[in-house]
């Protein structure tokens, strides 16, 4: 019965000493630290693990500069805002500095074509969630409220990419950060790593028409594509802190790309404010705001002596946005003249506009003709004569 005994005890001894090795204290009597939910992980995980601890944050403030470098001089775009990633909700603010001297088809890719104007504004508002975009050009005093599908017209959609997927402001360089894979690593608190990412996934970081401008479509899983190199620094608590990126393999060597001047493309975004007791980011705007449904339309929408804004922060010199007479305005629609038959090409039916809206007096009045699409959709094309009262 002795032997018995000590032949168990021996045994549940035994079976006890793997749990001592790996749960146990080490050789000093302290208890061995938790593995790090980042540092821990296989290299190639460890941006997409930071990415997802970053959004576990809550919110953060949040910094990006945006290079187009030419000859004659850089376009900075710099971006600022907060994201609220519990929330799914975030604002930001746009500002651009171009250089007069900059390739002027460049610049007016860049900023976006208006009627009326040679280039958008270089300043803009807005705040997002998952189901509204609320727009506010710098020239206007409300906002435009963006729902659902956005369709005004055929194809040009290039307000969407504000809301980002990874956080609710978009354009951002954490839409890329979830595909990034690291090569190398330094530090020893924090981490950087030196990485790369699809040039498909910068794409998405850009507005519908300004895509049209970079490297030749389609780009999908059978075009073999140079990688994006980015550099991403993560702290010691596993956030993402600062990424940059070099773009320059978007840019085409085509000459008919208004882009062509431009030598490189670069991004930097940098992440701070973790949880900070701050408000989270407005949903809604507290200022005058208007429904884009109903007041973005078509310039062939219009009616003779309708008044309209320019910017509809959909970069689009067809689209415009009416508002009322009694206040300040953009432009003033002097006529709709309709262009009968089959579509003639632009050349055709440019002159035919011009015919049609020689009568419109004064030196700031414009004219603008329907595309092919748009004539084939309506079986007719139209003529429209504005004037610009405000540039």
């Amino acid at each position: 019965m002795i032997r018995r005994l000590a032949r168990t005890a021996a045994a549940l001894a035994a079976a006890s000493l793997p749990l001592t090795a790996c749960a146990g204290p080490d050789d000093s009597g302290a208890a061995k630290p938790a593995a790090h939910p980042v540092f821990s992980q296989p290299i190639d995980r460890q941006i997409f693990l930071a990415l997802r601890h970053t959004q576990k944050a809550g919110n953060a403030e949040l910094r990006q500069t945006l290079t187009f470098t030419s000859r004659q001089g850089k376009a900075v775009q710099t971006l600022t805002g907060r994201v609220d990633f519990a929330g799914s909700r975030g604002e930001a603010a746009s500002a651009w500095r171009v250089p007069r001297n900059f390739p002027e088809d460049a610049r007016a890719t860049i900023l976006g074509s208006l009627p009326g104007r040679t280039t958008g504004d270089p300043s803009s508002r807005y705040t997002v969630d998952t189901q509204t975009i609320h727009y506010r050009p710098a020239s206007a005093g409300y906002w435009l409220r963006y729902t659902g599908d956005i369709k005004p017209l055929w194809g040009v959609d290039s307000i969407s990419h504000l809301r980002g997927s990874e956080a609710a402001v978009g354009g951002t360089l954490l839409e890329a950060l979830g595909t990034a894979e690291a090569t190398a690593q330094s530090g020893t608190a924090g981490r950087s790593y030196t990485a790369t990412f699809p040039l498909t996934t910068a794409m998405s970081l850009f507005p519908y028409d300004l895509r049209e401008e970079f490297v030749p479509r389609p780009l999908n899983n059978t075009v073999r594509t140079p990688p994006i190199p980015v550099t991403v620094d993560v702290d010691a608590d596993g956030r993402i802190t600062r990424a940059r990126a070099d773009l320059s393999a978007l840019l085409t060597k085509e000459r008919e790309s208004a882009l062509a001047e431009v030598t490189a493309l670069h991004a930097e975004l940098t992440l701070g404010g973790f949880g900070a007791s701050k408000p989270n980011a407005a949903a809604t705007p507290a200022e005058r705001t208007l429904d884009a449904g109903t007041a973005v339309v078509a310039m062939y929408d219009t009616r003779t002596g309708d008044c309209m804004d320019f910017n509809t922060g959909l970069r689009q010199h067809r689209l415009v946005t009416r508002v009322p007479c009694t206040g300040s305005y953009d432009g003033k629609v002097l006529g709709q003249h309709k262009l009968t038959g089959d579509w003639p090409g632009t050349r055709s039916a440019k002159d035919r506009a011009g015919r049609a809206c020689a009568d419109a007096a004064g030196d700031r009045s414009w004219y603008t003709w329907s595309t092919a699409r748009e004539w084939d959709d309506n079986h007719e094309g139209r003529a429209t004569c504005y004037s610009v009262i405000r540039d």
